[in-house]
């Protein structure tokens, strides 16, 4: 034990044990406050009831009726245990969860601590780890709402500090194809922990094959640039409601072909080579790929329509695609030729290259993605033969209602802020970091005045803030390159990047805050190396640097206190009578319902964990089976629901008139109650009209 706690420094334990001392006497307060001010969201719920029906005997259900997949598989299997107590009493696993996040949260945080004070500075590290610790957005996302996120954001962080020890061995020593093989095992980890986060796996694959070679650093990006390329270009010609409800799955499907052969064509053209050639010689070269491979794209994609594959697709997007497409690959390598070593220069051409490294890409290949691959491979086919699907039914549904027009729940990508994430309302993939550009964007308004200036300002601000950094990088470029390869910033961009337009370029309903957890990462970093290279000059410095270690402890100090005391208001204790009901709207269906009832909801993961004696069925499917969602898009959901027992909704009846639901429920509904703009109704079993 004494040999353990050596292992970690004073303000890694220090931290430990504020994080869990606020936590834990945030665990001990009333029962009422759990479900209303803590655990809110519902969507958490259905891991909570589904692990407590599986240590219950029922299986992988929500409702005791319907076999369920609609889930990340890692944070249910750490459910499962916690969930078992629910048998004794439903409130004692959210008090244990709110513990076992915050060990999450803790160790995440002494990672990025260690992470940043190895490759930055201490102060800066102990800034970010407080940051990470006590930042209200990140906590309400990532930690407080009972969601997958807590060890979404481990998973990574542990990854990108394995990676830089990666780095460091790969330098000096033969790597063995059991460490490459380790890797791919952590990266099916973060894969598992959010399955959006393949992206980022697949990724990391690119990342440690082809180290020592300048593909490593712009293959990942170049995948990118295509995604954004193809599928912008089809949404300057076709505009965003048209792209959602008809040309999403053509965008993606030309957009997997441009991928390969894009790729192929620009590294057999040797725009992968480092110096090989001049500048102006680099660029005819990825002019030629980029024309030629843009046209075998367009040539293959419209061939497969004319057999009858694949769907319809705007021809002039080819010719739009090209253009973008050439400007961001051009610029990609003109800012890796300014900010790469001029004294290293590969001479061999891609077919040499080719041939004397293939047996070593393959074989290590083979390892990192045949241990990703196989695991996905196992998930999808349990997944097949135990749920009839080889994917997360929920996931299907919100991709389905994302083709609907004016459906009832959350619309695709709308406007070019929703498609970059930097959305207020729809998508927010980057906060709370975007709040500092639209706050600095108010500075800007004696230059550019007027509201409807408001999107321009936050634009303008965002590119002063690239100028300057791309600045301060350039002042630094060899040290500032050597730390964004040390801290994994292409695969996280890359990743990050490619995990965001697989919602907003796919014509996904319901995206959701919780969802970017890689992006809170990267930038978390990206704001750290920012502020080490600012506070550079001060840290040459004895007296100065001691400073800034004092000056971040009294941050920390702030932070935790000011944290902890907004919990203790939140998290009371001895406030809430203990026979209260935990939420109003589970006394209100108890009450008037009889016990036994089988109860139809949409939404419904809170309702369906708390109340008592009676079965909630979730009706909208997104923790439902998929023989559900068929019935429901083939419009017989009242008649499966009735053939499973449900006999009463309770649900806004305007709500069912609409997609995609399309008023199928309508003939088979009484009302007998209301309640919260929801209304209580029996399913009849025979239509009445």
């Amino acid at each position: 034990m004494k040999n353990f706690v050596k292992q970690f420094s004073i303000f890694e334990i220090l931290l430990t044990i504020t994080i869990l001392g606020i936590h834990i006497q945030a665990s001990l307060a009333d029962a009422y406050t759990f479900p209303n001010y803590w655990f809110k969201r519902d969507d958490a719920y259905y891991y909570f009831k589904v692990a407590q029906n599986i240590t219950e005997g029922y299986g992988s259900t929500f409702d005791g009726i319907n076999s369920t997949n609609g889930y990340h598989p890692l944070w249910m299997l750490i459910c499962i245990p916690i969930f078992a107590l629910a048998r004794f009493d439903v409130i004692l696993p959210l008090r244990v969860l709110l513990v076992v996040i915050s060990l999450m949260q803790a160790t995440t945080a002494v990672l990025l601590y260690r992470l940043i004070k190895k490759h930055l500075s201490h102060a800066v590290a102990i800034l970010a780890a407080t940051f990470w610790s006590f930042n209200f957005y990140i906590h309400q996302t990532v930690y407080q709402m009972g969601l997958e996120t807590p060890i979404a954001a481990l998973a990574i962080v542990y990854l990108v500090y394995k990676l830089s020890q990666f780095e460091e061995i790969w330098r000096t020593e033969k790597v063995s194809l059991k460490q490459i093989a380790w890797l791919g095992f952590l990266s099916a980890i973060v894969m598992f922990s959010r399955l959006d986060l393949i992206f980022l796996a697949v990724i990391i694959g690119v990342w440690i094959l082809f180290r020592g070679t300048p593909i490593r650093y712009l293959l990942p990006l170049d995948i990118l640039i295509i995604l954004i390329s193809m599928t912008s270009s089809v949404i300057l010609r076709v505009g965003f409601s048209a792209y959602n409800t008809t040309y999403a799955s053509s965008a993606v499907e030309a957009t997997v072909i441009a991928v390969i052969v894009k790729t192929l064509s620009l590294y057999f053209f040797g725009t992968y080579q480092h110096r090989a050639n001049s500048i102006l010689k680099n660029v005819l070269n990825i002019f030629y790929a980029t024309i030629i491979s843009s046209a075998i794209t367009a040539g293959i994609y419209l061939l497969l329509l004319q057999i009858g594959v694949g769907e319809n697709f705007p021809r002039s997007a080819f010719a739009l695609d090209f253009g973008i497409s050439l400007l961001l690959f051009t610029a990609l390598r003109l800012t890796f030729h300014l900010f790469t070593n001029p004294g290293i220069r590969q001479a061999e051409t891609p077919l040499v290259q080719f041939k004397s490294n293939i047996k070593t890409w393959f074989n290590e290949g083979l390892a990192f993605y045949g241990v990703l691959g196989g695991l996905l491979i196992i998930y999808m086919l349990f997944n097949h033969l135990a749920f009839g699907t080889s994917s997360p039914v929920s996931g299907q549904i919100k991709r389905w209602w994302g083709t609907l027009p004016n459906s009832a729940y959350e619309r695709p990508t709308s406007d070019w802020h929703s498609y970059f994430g930097t959305g207020t309302t729809e998508i927010t993939a980057w906060e709370p970091f975007t709040e500092i550009f639209w706050f600095s964007s108010n500075y800007l308004r004696p230059l550019l005045p007027g509201a409807d200036k408001y999107d321009e300002r936050f634009y303008a601000v965002i590119v002063i803030f690239t100028v300057f950094g791309f600045i301060l990088f350039w002042f630094n470029k060899q040290k500032t390159t050597q730390k964004l390869t040390r801290l994994g910033f292409i695969p996280l961009i890359a990743g990050s990047g490619i995990q965001l337009l697989s919602y907003t370029a796919t014509a996904y309903g319901g995206a959701k805050e919780w969802y970017w957890v890689s992006q809170m990462i990267l930038l978390t970093l990206g704001f750290s190396l920012l502020t080490h290279l600012i506070l550079k000059p001060l840290q040459k410095i004895e007296v100065a640097r001691r400073l800034l270690e004092v000056t971040a402890f009294i941050v920390i100090v702030y932070y935790a206190y000011h944290f902890n005391r907004i919990v203790s208001i939140v998290m009371v204790r001895d406030y809430f009578p203990p026979d209260r009901a935990y939420m109003e709207v589970v006394a209100y269906i108890e009450e008037n319902t009889p016990p036994g009832s089988v109860i139809g909801m949409t939404g419904g993961g809170n309702v369906g964990y708390l109340i008592k004696d009676r079965t909630i069925v979730n009706m909208d499917g997104l923790i439902n089976s998929y023989e559900y969602f068929q019935a429901l898009k083939d419009g017989e959901a009242p008649i499966y629901l009735h053939e499973h027992g449900v006999t009463i909704l309770f649900a806004n009846p305007r709500l069912l008139l609409i997609p995609p639901y399309y008023g199928q429920f309508a003939p088979y509904l009484v009302r007998y109650s209301s309640y919260g703009g929801k209304d209580l109704l029996y399913l009849l079993e025979e239509p009445k009209y």
